[in-house]
């Protein structure tokens, strides 16, 4: 079991669980914290907007849907533990499939243990199909429920965040040796709350991209630490044939920005492919409302 010992993990996660709590991170900028001036509104929207356009993400107005290639790969001693939300995908190719600025979508283990799966998500209803010729079956998993609207919106976030109720500036921070404007995101109220989450956006003084996000974490499948209810998400992009930067390799962190080599798990995202299939193949269960962007108010 390499280095690490099955007493340190079950340990860990003992630990874990002793200090699961319901209390919520706050990831706000010591600017947004003493600044809500008008301007603030207008220049974080500004901002946003501008690293919208230099991304390309007008884009997605021509697209009805796409598809992507990934590979996640878990750095020890995180593999151990079960925070896993796409089970069976470490180490091995996956496909993800998509309905822009939605939370409709698929994902299809191309190797590995569960090579032929499809786990789907549709009006936030979950099905499995074992095979592509199965039909879809109706399950309940926290796991993928969580993880294919996750990580949809990961690709989709500079897009999506320019939904949110809250959009203000929140300063300027440097993360290894680069500048960046920083603009914070949310819903229902600015300070923090379980029902929404926090972004603060990491926009490139030079190039205008995102290169990084800070996010919190309050519906996660598992209970979390209050110390583990925040995260952060660094991004490298790539142009695709559609015009936009998209995520290429994407690495996950706990807490705040560090060094790419702290970090809990990185994907791989490769091959995007854009209407070369039909909408309705991500719309296989009958008599379900539409939610688009949004969620039902059950969930």
């Amino acid at each position: 079991m390499s280095r690490y010992s099955i007493t340190t993990v079950f340990s860990t996660l003992l630990l874990l669980a002793l200090l699961a709590s319901c209390k919520t991170a706050d990831i706000r900028s010591e600017y947004a914290l003493q600044s809500q001036t008008p301007s603030d509104f207008e220049k974080g929207r500004a901002l946003l907007e501008e690293a919208y356009l230099a991304m390309g993400y007008n884009q997605f107005a021509n697209v009805e849907t796409y598809e992507v290639k990934s590979v996640f790969d878990w750095k020890m001693p995180w593999g151990m533990m079960p925070m896993n939300a796409l089970p069976g995908n470490k180490n091995n190719e996956i496909q993800f499939r998509f309905t822009p600025n939605t939370f409709d979508g698929q994902v299809t283990f191309l190797e590995g243990r569960k090579e032929g799966q499809t786990y789907g998500l549709q009006s936030w209803e979950l099905y499995h199909q074992k095979d592509a010729d199965a039909s879809p079956e109706q399950i309940n998993n926290k796991r993928y429920g969580w993880g294919l609207p996750t990580y949809h919106y990961v690709i989709e976030a500079p897009m999506r965040l320019l939904q949110a109720e809250i959009i203000r500036y929140a300063g300027q921070a440097e993360h290894n040796g680069q500048q960046y404007e920083l603009v914070y995101a949310t819903w229902g109220q600015d300070a923090p709350h379980k029902e929404h989450d926090q972004w603060l956006v990491y926009i490139n003084k030079e190039t205008k991209m995102i290169d990084l996000t800070e996010i919190t974490i309050n519906d996660f499948f598992m209970p979390m630490p209050a110390g583990l209810k925040d995260g952060t998400i660094l991004v490298e992009r790539s142009l695709t044939s559609q015009g936009m930067y998209l995520p290429s390799f994407v690495t996950i962190q706990l807490g705040a920005p560090k060094k790419q080599k702290k970090h809990v798990y990185t994907f791989t995202l490769t091959d995007y492919q854009f209407n070369t299939f039909q909408e309705e193949e991500l719309y296989p269960l009958d008599a379900l409302p539409s939610f688009g962007d949004s969620k039902p108010v059950s969930k």
